[in-house]
């Protein structure tokens, strides 16, 4: 008695129709065409929205050059700095690649006797969260990609954070806007008044 439910249970499927082995062909792949993202597009297009894809975070005691090889296999340009279940900061590639570390070894920050390049640590050259930009998630849900476009102008910042309000009252990352990332949909570079245009002011 204690089978019965398991063959009626059973009963409910049945075995498929297989077909004969032929050679069959392979269909051409088309690729869903992706629509170029336009200025009076939602800015939420432009955002990277973690409640969807998780951000890949680093320690702050990581050296650079193992953060690098992070952000390789995982296909990102940065990476939030998380201690302590809290983000302290941002680093990005260029920030590895650029002038940061060879300023930091110059420093007076660098305490260590002998400063060489493999021993700088994210900490070291990260822009640290209180002088990251930011922005609240109700602003950019009722904005568009043009607003977006024209808050990076108004500084060199490579991203915008954007943040929620918990019931708490923290706040909580739930997304990043790369500008590099825009510049390649829109066609635009710093030196072009508008995106789509060509040429220097």
């Amino acid at each position: 008695m204690r089978n019965r439910p398991v063959r009626e249970e059973v009963m409910k499927y049945r075995a498929l129709a297989l077909s004969p082995p032929t050679s069959p062909t392979v269909l051409p792949c088309s690729a869903p065409d992706q629509q170029k993202l336009a200025l009076d597009a939602p800015a939420l297009m432009a955002m990277t929205d973690f409640n969807y894809q998780c951000p890949v975070v680093v320690s702050p005691d990581r050296r650079i050059d193992d953060a690098q090889q992070d952000m390789i296999r995982s296909g990102v340009r940065a990476l939030l700095v998380l201690e302590a279940e809290c983000v302290r900061g941002l680093i990005t590639l260029q920030d590895m690649l650029g002038e940061r570390p060879i300023l930091f070894l110059q420093s007076s920050a660098c305490l260590q006797d002998r400063c060489d390049h493999h021993e700088v640590r994210v900490a070291d050259i990260m822009t640290p969260v209180e002088q990251l930009l930011t922005l609240d998630l109700p602003i950019v849900q009722s904005a568009r990609v043009g607003d977006v476009v024209e808050t990076f102008k108004t500084s060199d910042h490579s991203h915008l954070v954007v943040t929620a309000a918990c019931p708490d009252g923290a706040s909580r990352v739930c997304g990043l806007i790369s500008r590099t990332w825009l510049e390649r949909q829109l066609d635009w570079t710093p030196d072009t008044d508008r995106p789509g245009e060509t040429g220097t002011r």
